[in-house]
């Protein structure tokens, strides 16, 4: 199978030109179709043509960054949202309004609505501009600390690349919420929920990490499988589902045929999922928050870096991440360079560098 090829400006800017028109363009339709069918097959059937679309845009990419985000919100959330309006489940609806139709099929944002929520006292740039601007920082901060990283045991090497990882998907989809908050002026939520501080793998995967994702999981697998046969089966319906999907993002990442690891990582982890919340219920596992939090960040890093890494760095993609990772950081230094020289501010810090 072929590699994949260097990424250049060019190439990734007519990439993403192409996924800025075509992702409106098919929400467009899918909004006009669903108006006009009823749910089910019919509905179903005019919707599958946009799938092979969504299915071949993150292939237009080559950078692995621009690759993995489109993976997520096209094949991943456009998919299963679509699919699920098919079932007239979901987030999106026909009677949604053109435009915030548009943005929940081709975002990862999850829009609040009806007045009875408590509203937040922040306004949507005070709640997202700041940690935006914060996990930026950090993002930088990591990824400039890459060259000096050969010393390290690779189990802490990849709980840097988990910082990276978090910093970078509450980064992006921070940013796609705070986008739709300013065209749609409403309050959407936080895609994250410190789950770097997780004590409990129930609270981490179902109510920390990446909550589109659970949302779409929870809808799509967990609550009609455990409607038929129970909790137990609703979650591990979930985690074959998210691991199914986590192996087409490898092919995605690595044009890899996949050979079972996500999906068996994923296993594991609704297994123990399991076996945590029925102890809990049977009050055999009811440790110190400290204790709770050490164990579950041990149990975390090493099936992290042993079962989920483990393929990325055969396949040599860790280190194009890392590539890329220093090279996004030269770029964010040579525009602030470019920004500030006006004031003199880069000047002066160069000057005492040297």
């Amino acid at each position: 199978m072929r590699a994949l090829a260097q990424p250049t400006v060019e190439t990734e800017l007519r990439a993403l030109a192409w996924a800025t028109f075509l992702t409106p363009a098919l929400a467009v339709y899918a909004r006009f179709a669903s108006r006009r069918l009823r749910p089910g097959l019919p509905r179903f059937a005019a919707l599958f043509p946009t799938f092979p679309f969504f299915v071949y845009l993150p292939f237009m990419f080559s950078a692995l960054h621009l690759r993995l985000l489109s993976s997520f919100f096209h094949t991943w959330l456009a998919i299963n949202k679509l699919v699920l309006l098919a079932l007239d489940k979901g987030p999106l609806h026909p009677s949604l309004p053109l435009l915030p139709f548009v943005l929940c099929a081709g975002l990862p944002i999850k829009v609040r609505l009806g007045t009875s929520e408590k509203k937040s006292s922040s306004p949507p740039v005070a709640e997202f501009f700041r940690p935006c601007a914060r996990n930026l920082l950090l993002l930088i901060c990591v990824a400039a600390v890459y060259p000096y990283t050969g010393w390290l045991p690779h189990y802490a090497l990849h709980y840097l690349y988990c910082i990276q990882i978090f910093l970078t998907w509450d980064l992006v989809l921070s940013s796609s919420a705070l986008a739709a908050a300013a065209l749609l002026g409403a309050s959407l939520e936080r895609p994250f929920s410190a789950p770097l501080a997780s004590a409990s793998l129930n609270d981490f995967w179902g109510r920390q990490w990446n909550l589109m994702a659970v949302d779409v999981l929870r809808a799509s697998a967990y609550d009609p499988v455990r409607a038929r046969w129970g909790r137990d089966a609703g979650v591990l319906a979930a985690f074959l589902m998210s691991g199914g999907l986590h192996e087409l993002l490898y092919f995605y990442m690595t044009l890899r045929w996949p050979n079972g690891e996500m999906l068996r990582f994923f296993i594991l982890h609704a297994v123990f999922q399991i076996a945590e919340r029925r102890a809990r219920e049977a009050g055999l596992w009811r440790p110190p928050k400290l204790v709770a939090y050490l164990l579950i960040s041990s149990f975390m890093v090493v099936t992290i870096s042993d079962m989920f890494f483990g393929p990325f760095v055969r396949a040599g993609t860790e280190a194009r991440m890392r590539e890329e990772a220093s090279a996004m950081v030269e770029l964010v230094w040579s525009v602030a360079k470019y920004l500030l020289s006006p004031f003199g501010v880069v000047s002066t810090v160069d000057h005492q560098i040297n």
